[in-house]
């Protein structure tokens, strides 16, 4: 993986440029240590959708960027509409994940049972039913996944 600098994330109009860049061109999968570094940041919202936007094109997703998400979308801090996001994105990354050949299987398969007990966990609690509908959602896409591993 390569270390591109995002630079200052408070310059956030060069970074959003950046991650759309990478984009297009396919190469976002090489900087995933930096895209985790855009979910983590805080102080902009903007930011932080785009890059789980963006997860529909990271081929060969690392484990730590399915964490990544993962926690975003159980984070109550958070409002809901990024949740939903991250639970979009994650099914995303799981197509994206099954495609590569060289992919831990084992690991693969205790990361995508973690994210499904998580999602239940979600279910569970009284949320709106907006936040329910897109973790259901998300979480049938996934295990329909899982199926065919």
């Amino acid at each position: 993986m390569k270390s591109m600098s995002f630079g200052n994330l408070k310059d956030w109009s060069i970074v959003l440029d950046k991650l759309e860049e990478l984009s297009k061109n396919g190469e976002l999968h090489y900087h995933q240590r930096e895209l985790i570094r855009i979910l983590r940041f805080d102080q902009n919202w903007r930011l932080r959708e785009a890059a789980i936007e963006s997860l529909a094109v990271v081929e060969n997703p690392e484990f730590d960027l399915f964490g990544e998400v993962f926690s975003l979308m159980m984070r109550n801090d958070l409002y809901y509409d990024v949740r939903i996001l991250a639970a979009d994105g994650l099914d995303k990354l799981m197509v994206n994940v099954v495609r590569n050949k060289t992919v831990d299987i084992d690991r693969l398969k205790d990361v995508v049972s973690e994210i499904l007990e998580g999602m239940e966990r979600l279910l569970a609690c009284p949320e709106p039913p907006k936040f329910h509908d897109a973790i259901r959602h998300s979480s049938e896409k996934i295990k329909t996944i899982e199926a065919r591993m």
